[in-house]
């Protein structure tokens, strides 16, 4: 069985996406503003940081979060390929893709259900409250967060809000890209 993990840029104080979800911090800087990095830290990669590419290749099924499969079912681009899709939700989905179901239940159900239809690969978590529900609970085992340094001030809180504290710990950090800082925890 492969390893429960999740995948997420956020801001500098902890969003994964500012009010009313909000994306557009992510997008490239508007010509004039503040750069992203200066100096050796703007020149590129550093160490073996890890791609959204790379990282859906090792994922047998994604569950998501209702909201966040809202906000992605705009996208111009459908940026999951097709792979296997649960979204937690009570309500039903309209206008699915094919591969994409709904799926009810508290998030260790929704894990294993996730864990049956990946077999052996990894079950990518998406969407900050499905997340946190999977920390919470002790099923997540892994979390990449790529910090872009961008500060929001409100949005949709990656961790707050958890019930107690969970101890992660830091298997790596490496430079991502143009300034983004990605850190690779192991959650249990």
């Amino acid at each position: 069985m492969g390893r429960v993990r999740a995948y997420l840029a956020m801001s500098l104080d902890g969003f994964v996406a500012g009010e009313r979800d909000d994306l557009s911090w992510l997008d490239p800087r508007a010509a004039g503003a503040a750069p992203v990095a200066v100096g050796p830290w703007s020149e590129g990669p550093d160490g073996d940081p890890l791609g959204f590419d790379d990282f859906l290749a090792g994922v047998g099924c994604i569950l998501m979060g209702r909201r966040t499969f809202d906000i992605v079912t705009s996208f111009a681009d459908w940026p999951y390929g097709d792979t296997p899709m649960l979204v937690a939700t009570h309500r039903p989905l309209t206008g699915s893709r094919a591969g994409v179901s709904a799926a009810a239940g508290g998030i260790e159900a929704l894990v294993a259900s996730a864990q049956a239809t990946a077999g052996d690969a990894d079950v990518y978590v998406d969407g900050a409250a499905t997340v946190r529900s999977a920390l919470a609970a002790g099923v997540l085992d892994h979390l990449v967060a790529t910090m872009v340094p961008t500060v929001l001030g409100r949005g949709t809180s990656l961790l707050a809000g958890l019930s107690e504290r969970r101890e992660l710990t830091v298997e790596k950090v490496a430079r991502f890209g143009e300034g983004f800082i990605q850190v690779h925890l192991a959650a249990r």
